[in-house]
C-alpha cells in the first residue's frame, strides 16, 4: 500500500511539473500574439492562422481534451480577422448524419478503445515528433524536416539489417532460440517493472509487456515446427503456458493491449504452427478455455469489446476447425464443446445487466449482438456437426431444458431480484431461446404433416406465457411461430384440395387424412388464438387488440370451410348445396360479435350455389332449368328460394346491420323473378304458349304488386305488360307470315281482356279514383298502361278485320277511322287527355300510308286499285275533317302544328286525286291532271281569305306555276288544234271566275 501511494505522489508531481511548464509556454505565445496584433503587423493570414492553431492545440493538450481538426481552424479564420463580418451559423447535421452517429458510438469507442493502448507507446513518440514539424514548418523548412527523418529511418534500418547479418551468421538455431527467449523475457519484465514502479508510464509498460508475449509466441514456434527443437508435445506446452503467462498479467495489471495479444495469439498460434490438427477435439477445448478466460478478464477489465472479439474470434475458428473435420471423426465431441461455448456466452451477456439502464435505454446493444450471434452460431454448427436430423432434434429439444429452468430459477443463478426488471429480461430471453430452440427441434423431428400443428401448439403457448409473464418479445416470437405455422397448414391444405379436384358434376373428391386435419386444426388455432387474446386483453398491447378480431375472423373462415370440406368427404356434390347452412351460422355469429366480416363473409356463401348450376351448365351444354341435371335443378331452387330465405333470416334475427340492404334487395330480387321464373322453360319446352304464358306472368305481378307494393314489382308490371302486348302482336304476325303454330290469336284475346281487367280494377276510366288505399295506389302503379288499352285495341282491331277481310287497307282504315273516332268523340276520357296528340297524328299517318299503298297498286295496276281508292277518299274525307273541323280537341292539338298538318293534307291529296284520274280517264287523264291542279290551287287561293290559313297562298301558287308548265311544256306537245282551243279556254274559263269570285269575297270581306 506505501509503495502504491509513493508512486501516485511521484506521478502527481510529475504532472504537475508537466502542466506547469506547458501553460508557461502557453502564456509566452499568448502574450507575443496579442503584441503582434497591437502593434499593427502586417503578418500573412496563414502565419496567423498557423499561430492561432499551435495555441488551441496547446491549450487542449493542457486541458486534458482531444483537439479538433485542422479544417475548423480554418473556417473560423473569416471570423478572427474580420470582426465586422457576422459568423456564419454552423450547419446542424442531416438527418442521414445523426441516425448513423447514433448507431455507431459504441463501434466507434470499441475502436478507439482497443487501438490506443496498443499506440501508447508510438504516441510518445509521435508527439515530440509533430512538434519538431510544426516548429519547422513555422520557420519554412518542412522539406528539411522530412530528409532529415528520411535519413534516419534509413540508418534504422541498415543498422537493423546489419544486426540480421551478424545473427544468421554468427547464432545457430538454438542460439537464435535462446536469444529470442531472452529478448522475450527481459522485454516482458521491463513492460512489469514499468508498469509497478512508474505508474504514469503504465501504458508504455503494457506496450512492453504486449511486445514480450508476442515475442515469447514468435520462439515457441520457431522452437517447436520450425527448427523442430523440441517434440510436439512441449511446443504445445511452451504456448499453452505462454497463453496462460500473458492471461495473467492481463489479470494483473488490467491492461487492454496485454489482453487482446493473449486472445488472438492464443487462438491463432497453435493453428499456425500446425500443433492441433491430428486432434480437433483437444484445440476445441483448448479454445474453449481461452474463450471463457477472456470473457472473464472482459468483464474484470470492465471491456465489452473484448467479448465482442472473442465472440468472433470463437465462431471463426469453430467453422474453420468443423470444415476441417474428417468423415471418420465423432462429431459428439465437438457439439458437446460447442454447447460450451453456447453457454458461456449466454451467461456473459445475461449477467451483470443494470436495471436503471435498462429501464432508461433498454438492453444494451452490445449484449443483443452477442445473444443473437451466439444463437446463430449454435444452431448454425450444430447443424453442421449432427449426423441426422433426428439427433440435431433431440440435442435442441433437450436444450429446451436448462433455458425453461433459467427462466423460472434466475435469481438464483445470477442473483437478481425476483421482481426486478433484470429477472425479467433474462426470463424473457430464455423464453425466447426456449421456444426458438423447440421449433427448431420440431422442424427435425416431426415428418413435414405434422410440423404446422406443431408449431401451432408452440407459438400459442409462447403467446400464452409471453401474456402471463408480461413479456412482449415472447408473444412476438409466438406470433411469428403461430404464422409460420399458418402457412404451413394453409399451403398444405389447400393442396390437398387441389389433390381432390375431380370432373364434373363431383368436381372435388377428397379423402380424410392430413389435409383435413390442417383444415380442422387451423379452425381450432385461430379459435384458440381469439379466446386466449380476449382472456389476456388486459396484458397485451393495441396493436395486438387488432388480431383478435383478426383471429375471430380466421376462425369463421376456416369453420365454415372445415365443414363444407368434411360434408364433401362424405358427399361430395352436398358440400355446394348445404351451403345455406354455415350463411346462417355466420350471419348469425356476425349479429352476436359484430363483426361485419363475419356476415359479409356468409353472405358470400350464397355464391356456392352457383357451382353445382355451372357444373350441371356445362354437362348439358346449356343453361336451360328442364334440361339439368338433378344437382343443378336442386341447387337452381335453392338458390331462388335463398334470396327469400336470407330476408327472412335477418328478419328473425332483427338485424339492422351493412348487409341488411342487401337482404331486402335480394328479396325484392326474388319477388321480381317470381312471374318471370317459369319463363325460360316455357320458351323452351311449349314455345306454343308463350304469349299466354307472358299474360300469365303479368297476371302474378299484379297480384303480387296489389299484396306488397314493392316499386321492383311496380316497374316490372310497366314492364310485362307493354312486353306482353308486343309479344302478342309479334306472334299474330309470326303465325301470318311464318307459319308458326302457336296460340297466337289467343294470346291477342287474352291481352284484350287483360287490358280491359286492368282498366276495371285500375279504375282507368274514372277521372278521379274512389276506394281504399289500396286501389288508389294499384290506380297510380297502373296508370301509364290506361293508354296502352287504347293502342292494344287499335293493334286488335287491325289483326281481326286483316284476318276476316284479307285487305290491309281496309283494316288501316278501319284503325284511321277508330283513332279518328276516340279523337272526336271521346277526347274526355282520363287515359286519353295527355294522348291526343298521338291520335291526331296517326290518323294523319294512316291516310299517308293508305295513299302510299293506293299510288303503289296503280303503278302495279293492281286489281285492287279501285277499291283502294275508294278507302283512300274515305282517308281523305276523315283526314280533312280532322284538319279543317273545330273540335273540343283541337284546341290542345292544332296550336303549332295545323298548319303544318294542311300542308301534309294537300300534299297528299294531289297523289289521291292523280290516281284516280289515272284511274277513270285513260286517254285524257294528263290533261285532267292539269286541271285538277289548277281546281286544288284556286280552292287553296280562297282558303287564303281567312286569316289561320293565309300562309297556304305559297302552296296555291307552287301548284298554279306546276299547273302551267305542265300544259305548256308537256300536255300542249301532243294536243291538235282543236284539243289546244278546248283546253287554253276551259283553264282560261276557270282562272277568270276564281279571279271573279276571289276578288267578290275579298270584296265582301274588306
Amino acid at each position: 500500500m506505501e509503495s502504491e501511494l509513493l508512486s501516485l505522489r511521484a506521478e502527481l508531481a510529475l504532472l504537475e511539473r508537466d502542466n506547469r511548464r506547458r501553460l508557461e509556454t502557453f502564456e509566452r505565445r499568448l502574450t507575443a500574439l496579442e503584441a503582434q496584433l497591437r502593434r499593427g503587423n502586417t503578418e500573412s493570414k496563414e502565419v496567423l492562422a498557423e499561430s492561432t492553431a499551435e495555441l488551441e492545440d496547446d491549450l487542449a493538450l493542457l486541458m486534458g481534451t482531444p483537439t479538433e481538426p485542422r479544417r475548423v481552424i480554418e473556417q473560423a479564420q473569416p471570423a478572427i480577422l474580420t470582426p465586422t463580418t457576422a459568423p456564419a451559423e454552423p450547419k446542424s447535421p442531416s438527418q442521414k448524419d445523426r441516425k448513423a452517429s447514433a448507431t455507431t458510438p459504441w463501434l466507434q469507442e470499441g475502436l478507439a478503445s482497443l487501438v490506443e493502448p496498443a499506440l501508447e507507446p508510438l504516441n510518445r513518440v509521435w508527439e515530440p515528433l509533430m512538434g519538431f514539424y510544426h516548429h519547422y514548418q513555422r520557420q519554412g523548412k518542412a522539406p528539411v524536416f522530412f530528409m532529415t527523418a528520411a535519413g534516419i529511418l534509413a540508418l534504422v534500418f541498415g543498422f537493423a539489417y546489419l544486426l540480421q547479418f551478424s545473427f544468421n551468421n554468427y547464432l545457430g538455431p538454438v542460439g537464435k532460440v535462446a536469444l529470442g527467449f531472452l529478448v522475450a523475457a527481459a522485454t516482458t519484465f521491463g513492460g512489469v517493472t514499468f508498469s509497478r514502479r512508474m505508474p504514469h508510464m503504465a501504458d508504455y509498460g503494457s506496450g512492453l509487456v504486449a511486445l514480450g508475449v508476442i515475442l515469447l509466441y514468435l520462439c515457441g514456434y520457431f522452437a517447436g515446427p520450425y527448427y523442430q527443437l523440441v517434440p510436439i508435445a512441449v511446443g504445445v506446452g511452451l504456448l499453452v503456458v505462454t497463453t496462460g503467462l500473458s492471461y495473467l498479467l492481463a489479470l494483473l495489471f488490467e491492461t487492454r493491449v496485454v489482453s487482446m495479444v493473449t486472445l488472438l495469439g492464443g487462438a491463432t498460434m497453435p493453428l499456425v504452427a500446425n500443433h492441433f490438427d491430428p486432434s480437433a477435439l483437444v484445440y476445441l477445448s483448448y479454445l474453449l478455455t481461452l474463450a471463457l478466460a477472456m470473457l472473464h478478464l472482459s468483464r474484470q477489465i470492465r471491456w465489452p469489446q473484448l467479448a465482442i472479439v472473442t465472440m468472433v474470434l470463437s465462431a471463426g475458428m469453430l467453422e474453420f476447425s468443423v470444415s476441417n473435420l474428417d468423415e471418420a471423426t465423432s462429431t459428439w465431441g465437438p457439439l458437446l464443446i460447442l454447447h460450451g461455448f453456447f453457454y458461456g456466452f449466454a451467461h456473459y451477456a445475461l449477467r451483470g445487466l443494470s436495471a436503471e439502464l435498462i429501464e432508461s435505454k433498454g438492453l444494451e446493444r452490445r449484449r443483443l449482438i452477442i445473444i443473437a450471434a451466439n444463437l446463430v452460431l449454435f444452431i448454425h454448427i450444430s447443424w453442421s456437426l449432427a449426423p441426422n436430423s433426428n439427433a440435431l432434434g433431440i440435442v435442441w429439444l433437450l436444450n429446451l431444458l436448462p433455458w425453461m429452468a433459467l427462466a423460472i430459477y434466475s435469481r438464483w443463478l445470477f442473483g437478481y431480484n425476483a421482481t426486478s426488471i433484470s429477472a425479467r429480461v433474462v426470463q424473457s430471453m430464455a423464453l425466447l431461446h426456449g421456444g426458438l430452440l423447440a421449433g427448431l427441434a420440431i422442424l427435425a423431428l416431426c415428418s413435414p404433416a405434422l410440423l404446422g400443428i406443431v408449431w401451432c401448439l408452440e407459438g400459442l403457448l409462447l403467446i400464452f406465457l409471453g401474456a402471463r409473464f408480461g413479456f412482449i418479445s415472447v408473444r412476438s416470437e409466438g406470433y411469428i411461430a403461430l404464422s409460420a405455422a399458418g402457412v404451413t397448414m394453409l399451403w398444405q391444405a389447400l393442396t390437398w384440395v387441389a389433390g381432390g379436384v375431380a370432373p364434373a358434376p363431383m368436381l372435388l373428391s377428397l379423402s380424410a387424412d392430413s389435409g383435413w386435419g390442417n383444415w380442422l386444426a387451423l379452425c381450432a388455432a385461430a379459435f384458440a388464438l381469439a379466446r386466449l387474446l380476449q382472456h389476456c386483453a388486459d396484458r397485451i398491447t393495441p396493436r395486438e387488440h387488432h388480431l383478435t378480431s383478426f383471429a375471430d375472423n380466421a376462425f369463421v373462415v376456416f369453420l365454415s370451410a372445415s365443414f363444407l370440406l368434411s360434408v364433401g368427404i362424405l358427399w361430395p356434390q352436398g358440400m355446394w348445396l348445404l351451403a345455406l347452412l354455415p350463411m346462417g351460422f355466420l350471419i348469425w355469429h356476425g349479429k352476436r360479435t359484430g363483426s361485419a366480416f363475419s356476415e359479409w363473409f356468409g353472405l358470400s356463401h350464397y355464391l356456392l350455389l352457383f357451382i353445382p348450376l355451372l357444373a350441371s351448365a356445362s354437362i348439358v351444354g346449356n343453361l336451360h332449368f328442364y334440361d339439368q341435371i338433378p344437382y343443378g335443378k336442386i341447387a337452381s331452387v335453392e338458390a331462388f328460394l335463398s334470396l327469400w330465405m336470407i330476408a327472412a333470416l335477418y328478419k328473425h334475427l332483427d338485424m339492422q346491420s351493412t348487409g341488411f340492404s342487401l337482404a331486402l334487395n335480394l328479396r325484392k330480387l326474388f319477388y321480381a323473378l317470381v312471374p318471370i321464373f317459369f319463363l325460360p322453360t316455357v320458351l323452351y319446352k311449349a314455345n306454343d304458349y308463350f304469349p299466354i304464358a307472358v299474360w300469365l306472368s303479368g297476371a302474378i305481378a299484379l297480384a303480387l304488386y296489389t299484396h306488397l307494393k314493392l316499386e321492383v314489382l311496380k316497374q316490372e308490371l310497366r314492364i310485362l305488360i307493354p312486353g306482353a302486348s308486343l309479344v302478342a302482336i309479334i306472334s299474330c304476325a309470326l303465325q301470318e307470315f311464318a307459319n308458326w303454330q302457336g296460340f297466337a290469336l289467343s294470346g291477342l284475346l287474352l291481352g284484350l281482356v287483360s287490358m280491359a281487367a286492368l282498366l276495371w280494377i285500375g279504375q282507368g276510366l274514372r277521372q278521379k279514383p274512389v276506394g281504399q288505399d289500396w286501389r288508389l295506389a294499384l290506380h297510380r302503379a297502373l296508370k301509364p298502361l290506361f293508354p296502352l288499352a287504347f293502342y292494344y285495341l287499335a293493334a286488335t282491331l287491325l289483326i281481326i278485320s286483316y284476318a276476316l277481310s284479307r285487305d290491309f287497307a281496309l283494316a288501316l282504315l278501319l284503325c284511321q277511322l277508330y283513332f279518328a273516332g276516340l279523337y272526336i268523340f271521346k277526347p274526355q276520357l282520363a287515359p286519353l287527355r295527355n294522348h291526343l296528340t298521338p291520335l291526331y297524328m296517326l290518323s294523319l299517318r294512316l291516310f299517308e300510308f293508305i295513299t302510299l299503298l293506293q299510288v303503289a297498286a296503280v303503278i302495279a295496276n293492281s286489281a285492287k286499285a279501285p277499291m283502294l281508292g275508294l278507302y283512300n277518299l274515305v282517308a281523305l274525307g276523315i283526314a280533312s275533317l280532322l284538319v279543317y273541323q273545330r273540335f273540343f280537341a283541337n284546341r290542345a292539338v292544332w296550336p303549332g302544328r295545323r298548319l303544318f298538318n294542311l300542308w301534309g293534307l294537300h300534299l297528299t291529296a294531289i297523289p289521291v286525286y292523280i290516281a284516280l284520274l289515272a284511274q277513270i280517264l285513260e286517254t285524257m287523264w294528263l290533261p285532267a291532271i292539269s286541271f285538277a291542279l289548277v281546281v286544288h290551287a284556286t280552292l287553296l287561293l280562297f282558303q287564303t281569305l281567312k286569316p289561320d290559313t293565309k300562309k297556304l297562298l305559297k302552296l296555291s301558287l307552287m301548284l298554279f306555276g306546276i299547273a302551267a308548265l305542265k300544259i305548256v311544256l308537256w300536255d300542249m306537245q301532243d294536243f291538235s288544234l282543236i284539243q289546244k282551243i278546248v283546253v287554253c279556254m276551259l283553264v282560261g274559263l276557270c282562272m277568270l271566275g276564281a279571279a271573279f269570285q276571289y276578288q267578290k269575297f275579298l270584296t265582301a270581306r274588306s
